[in-house]
């Protein structure tokens, strides 16, 4: 009984640890372009920068092309997330960059073709994060149920 008290103890207080350093690190740096338009100006962020050159290479122009019809930057399990696609591609020409919005770690993805490029330091599909994922399930699925509703969907009534 005392071990399970202690254990008890021990994790309220980490949690109140862990409140006053998050707390402490205020809102993360890159959260401003979440919901803007610009996404442009994240784009020469130094660290977004230096990685995406990095990262995609002699790919960028395309990545850049198959971004240049996009709308509002999103966020996505803590990664800024701005998808698009080619003038008249959707479907067939698509890219997508996230941004994780505490550190600028950057990763990347271009639809062409049917084959999907992803560029990031990672080389382990788990290891991706949840942002370029989703975008990939949500790109090999052809935006399906973006549209129409699957159905496995139900809606639920208030009781």
């Amino acid at each position: 009984m005392l071990t399970v008290r202690l254990l008890r103890r021990a994790g309220a207080i980490g949690m109140t640890a862990l409140a006053t350093f998050a707390a402490a690190q205020g809102t993360p740096p890159l959260r401003k372009y979440v919901g803007s338009p610009d996404y442009p100006a994240l784009l020469k962020e130094p660290k977004v920068k230096a990685q995406l050159d990095a990262l995609v290479g002699k790919a960028l122009p395309k990545l850049m092309r198959n971004l240049n019809v996009t709308g509002e930057m999103g966020l996505v399990s803590g990664a800024i997330q701005i998808s698009g696609n080619a003038p008249h591609g959707g479907g067939e020409e698509e890219g997508v960059i996230c941004v994780a919005e505490h550190d600028g770690t950057t990763q990347a993805a271009i639809l062409s073709k049917g084959r999907i490029t992803v560029f990031a330091k990672e080389k382990n599909y788990e290891y991706l994060m949840t942002c370029t994922k989703d975008w990939i399930t949500q790109v090999n699925s052809g935006h399906r149920d973006r549209f129409k509703q699957p159905r496995n969907v139900v809606f639920g009534k208030p009781t």
